[in-house]
């Protein structure tokens, strides 16, 4: 659902970029010897560490187990191929959000727009002190959103988006999309249900409870300008054709202790309980809607790092019971 979000609000500001490749380069080659080791140990024992495909069977039921990317690259044109039969011939296909889930949000947002807006008190402009606004300001229109609407974006939001490269925004306006969409697609052509596996505002509450002043000051520290978005989403693309959650997992944390301004203890604490809001609660919520699927035959798509980790889908699965198998992505 994160990804919903993310993109239904991308679809209003990404006509405003220009079109443009997202290129990008491997922030993994500047990484020194010894970092490159302390990743290679951190993910050595987690559970499900590698693979995008698995198979979980427990008695009659048989579920594929997908992770996904939530932008394009042309390299998921073979991989939908490969995927294809197993999305036909499935009873339902379980998604973080349906088309279904995608209307209520649009429909939400429009009724409600202080999900996502600041409709009262102070923007952003007024909040910050000049030097910050006009580097946010800066960054904002390098990914095509003109300064008075991220003025008025709400400041976790508007943290989402600082994530994301002009170039990727660009995509989206030009209407290319992640697996997720291209699962979705195919489900739909073939005629195959799809459920989402949790509902559509799941994350609003996640995200907003946070006080205002946090909001902002997190905002501020976790601005990278778009070159260095755009390295970065190339690297965790590499990764995720490579098969590595759990790398890209514990990369995105190096990443985040290379370029944002708090201390190492700060950071890590962040990490936990972003691990906690975003993969672990809702793993646990989604292997229950999994379980409680009255089908046979299921295929499931989250995002890739939900697949790996102690508290992983895969691993829950397996200590629900059923018996996993790599396969091919």
């Amino acid at each position: 659902m994160f990804a919903r979000l993310v993109l239904f609000l991308l679809v209003v500001v990404a006509p405003l970029s220009a079109s443009a490749q997202c290129a990008g380069v491997d922030l993994r080659l500047q990484m020194s010897p010894e970092d490159m080791e302390r990743m290679a140990v951190a993910v050595q024992d987690v559970p499900f560490a590698s693979g995008n495909h698995w198979v979980a069977e427990k008695g009659a039921r048989t579920v594929h187990v997908v992770g996904t990317i939530h932008v394009y690259d042309p390299r998921l044109d073979p991989v939908m191929t490969r995927l294809r039969p197993a999305v036909e011939a499935a009873d339902v296909v379980l998604l973080e959000a349906t088309p279904v889930e995608q209307k209520a949000l649009e429909t939400a947002i429009a009724e409600k727009p202080e999900l996502v807006f600041l409709t009262t008190g102070p923007t952003l402009p007024e909040m910050l002190p000049e030097e910050d606004w006009q580097r946010l300001s800066e960054a904002a229109s390098a990914r095509g959103i003109p300064p008075f609407m991220a003025a008025k974006f709400q400041p976790w939001y508007l943290s989402l988006l600082m994530g994301i490269p002009g170039c990727a925004m660009a995509e989206v306006a030009d209407g290319l999309r992640g697996l997720d969409d291209l699962i979705g697609n195919t489900a739909t052509d073939a005629g195959v249900p799809m459920r989402a596996l949790e509902p559509f505002d799941t994350l609003f509450g996640l995200f907003s409870d946070d006080p205002m002043e946090e909001q902002v000051r997190l905002l501020m520290v976790s601005v990278l300008s778009n070159q260095e978005s755009e390295d970065a989403l190339f690297t965790l693309k590499e990764q995720y054709f490579e098969q590595a959650p759990a790398q890209a997992w514990e990369f995105s944390r190096y990443l985040a202790h290379q370029r944002i301004d708090l201390s190492a203890d700060e950071i890590d604490t962040l990490f936990v309980e972003l691990e906690d809001m975003l993969l672990t609660r809702r793993n646990t919520g989604w292997v229950a809607r999994i379980e409680a699927a009255p089908e046979n035959n299921v295929f499931v798509a989250v995002g890739g790092a939900h697949l790996m980790g102690t508290n992983g889908v895969l691993q829950l699965l397996e200590n629900a019971g059923y018996a996993l198998s790599r396969h091919p992505f």
